[in-house]
């Protein structure tokens, strides 16, 4: 009998990795697409190439056949999926990333989780009480961390609108992914789904590429190349093979919340690496998304007195 504890734990420990090497994507990919070092279809194409083609020769040694056993429904779902959390999700984000600033960025970002909450009613979730508060804390707290909301006020620069839209499109994509893609990681587990969409999205983002060549910018030195191998390897293979492995686990409410960690992750990376000063809003910011990321467990305790 499968141990509920042990899952548990696991989904808490892989949704906290998966946060975590996210956070830095926004980092490598800034370092990127700032003096337009390589375009955001490129950047996309050798980031999941990379990251899937890693897993698929890992998997055929610990799965054998099994990597390839999979049934026409999950193949074409596994496509239709790939479309928005490896393409649309990558795509948008990095061109909204060339149009506005890193603030409004990490914001918008933020509303995948609510995007989820929501569309998790269709897939016959329900939104607790203790679930929705937890989401307007990570909200909240997301908002003071990344300074949108600061001692004047709300803090908003509509010149970057482009830029804004399209990293809210970036965001309802991955809600889909999220949303949609529960049943297949299930059936057919968490690394299996992760490899193939990782590689359906790379063959449609070649396509783009091959159709759109004129468009193309390489990198032209070895920082360029490392850094873009480093994005393959953890915040694209193994973060996306963390993230499935916890939607197995934990219900989606509650990796949806876990995800506001990566704000908070990446302001702390911005800090040791940018030189970036966290104000004491930021502070109580982050102090809010801790406590919206443990508000469901501490709930589940609470329940049981």
């Amino acid at each position: 009998m499968k141990d509920n504890t042990a899952a548990y734990n696991w989904g808490i420990f892989w949704s906290f990795v998966s946060a975590f090497l996210w956070s830095t994507t926004f980092i490598g990919g800034r370092y990127l697409l700032k003096d337009r070092s390589v375009d955001p279809v490129t950047l996309s194409l050798f980031r999941f190439a990379g990251g899937g083609g890693l897993l698929l020769a890992l998997g055929i040694f610990l799965f054998g056949g099994k990597m390839f056993a999979l049934k026409a429904k999950d193949w074409l779902g596994m496509g239709v999926l790939s479309l928005f959390g490896i393409v649309g999700m990558s795509l948008f984000l990095f061109w909204g990333q060339q149009y506005t600033g890193a603030i409004n960025t990490s914001m918008l970002i933020t509303a995948g989780p609510i995007f989820i909450m929501l569309g998790g009613v269709f897939i016959g979730e329900k939104i607790t009480r203790w679930g929705i508060l937890s989401v307007c804390m990570g909200l909240i707290g997301s908002l003071l961390v990344i300074g949108v909301i600061d001692a004047k006020g709300f803090n908003y620069e509509p010149s970057g609108f482009k830029g804004d839209f399209l990293v809210l499109c970036s965001a309802f994509c991955w809600s889909m992914y999220s949303i949609l893609s529960k049943s297949i990681v299930n059936r057919i587990g968490g690394y299996i789904y992760t490899t193939w969409t990782m590689l359906l999205g790379s063959a449609v983002m070649l396509g783009i590429t091959i159709f759109n060549s004129d468009a193309v910018v390489l990198p032209k030195t070895s920082n360029h190349w490392l850094v873009i191998v480093y994005l393959a390897i953890f915040p694209t293979g193994l973060a996306f093979f963390a993230y499935n492995e916890a939607m197995d686990r934990i219900k989606l409410s509650l990796l949806n919340v876990m995800q506001y960690l990566t704000p908070l992750f990446t302001v702390a990376f911005a800090f040791v690496m940018l030189g970036e000063k966290m104000t004491l809003l930021s502070m109580g910011g982050a102090a809010l998304i801790i406590s919206g990321v443990a508000l469901p467990s501490l709930a589940k305790y609470i329940r049981r007195f």
